[in-house]
C-alpha cells in the first residue's frame, strides 16, 4: 500500500509506503503521478527493481503462508491436498519460525485470541 503526500492545492508530492501524519492519501502505484515519483525514487537511489522484488519475497511469502493456514482453517481448502512438496516446505518454514520465535507469531491471528480455550481474553 501506499500513501501520498499531497501539498495545499491537492496535488501529490511524494509517496510512501506507511501511513503517517504527512502522508495520509491512500494512492494506486499505477497512478501516473504516482508512478512518476516512485520511477523517480528508483533513479534517485540508483535501485534495481529485481533487488526490490527479491527483498519483499520474504514478507510476500509469510503472508502466503498465513493465508493457506486461513484458508485451511475456514477448511476452503485441505492442506492434504496441496503437493507434497509444497506441504513439506510449508511445515518446514512453520517449524522454523516457531523455533525462532518461540511462538506461532501468525500474521492473521488477533494477539488477544487464546487458541487453547477459544475465548478472548
Amino acid at each position: 500500500m501506499l500513501y501520498a503526500k499531497v501539498n495545499s492545492d491537492g496535488e501529490i508530492v511524494d509517496v510512501d509506503t506507511s501511513q503517517s501524519a504527512e502522508y495520509t492519501l491512500l494512492v494506486a502505484p499505477n497512478e501516473p503521478t504516482v508512478a512518476n515519483i516512485l520511477a523517480n525514487k528508483l533513479a534517485e537511489k540508483n535501485t534495481d527493481t529485481q533487488e526490490i522484488l527479491s527483498s519483499s519475497d520474504s514478507e510476500m511469502m509469510r503472508v502466503l503462508e498465513d493465508l493457506i493456514d486461513l484458508l485451511s482453517e475456514k477448511r476452503l481448502i485441505q492442506f492434504t491436498e496441496l503437493p507434497l512438496a509444497a506441504q513439506k516446505k510449508l511445515l518446514g518454514r512453520k517449524w522454523v519460525r516457531g523455533v525462532h520465535n518461540g511462538q506461532d507469531d501468525s500474521l492473521m491471528i488477533d494477539s488477544s485470541f487464546n487458541k487453547d480455550d477459544d475465548a478472548l481474553i
